[in-house]
């Protein structure tokens, strides 16, 4: 098998898995039971997940403002503000 030529900027499973949780916090306004729902994994899975990528702040954050939360991109940086249209 030949090898393969990553090089390109290519997003890890792991970062994909990160931004995808985040997403769907924003989404929700940090309502952890409404984002575990929205991923289809149990509550205490998101737990672990919010533990995991540590993202306890993010969540606080987006719960105490009241309205969409922030993505994180998969790069460091501040995250910007989510906008949910719906």
């Amino acid at each position: 098998m030949d090898p393969i030529d990553v090089t390109h900027d290519f997003e890890t499973l792991d970062a994909a898995v990160r931004r995808h949780v985040v997403d769907a916090l924003a989404l929700v306004h940090g309502n952890q039971r409404q984002a575990a729902a929205l991923l289809g994994v149990s509550r205490w899975k998101l737990a672990r997940l919010v533990k995991r990528f540590e993202l306890r702040d993010v969540v606080t954050t987006m719960r105490s403002e009241g309205e969409p939360g922030t993505r994180t991109s998969v790069g460091e940086g501040a995250p910007e503000t989510a906008r949910y249209e719906g």
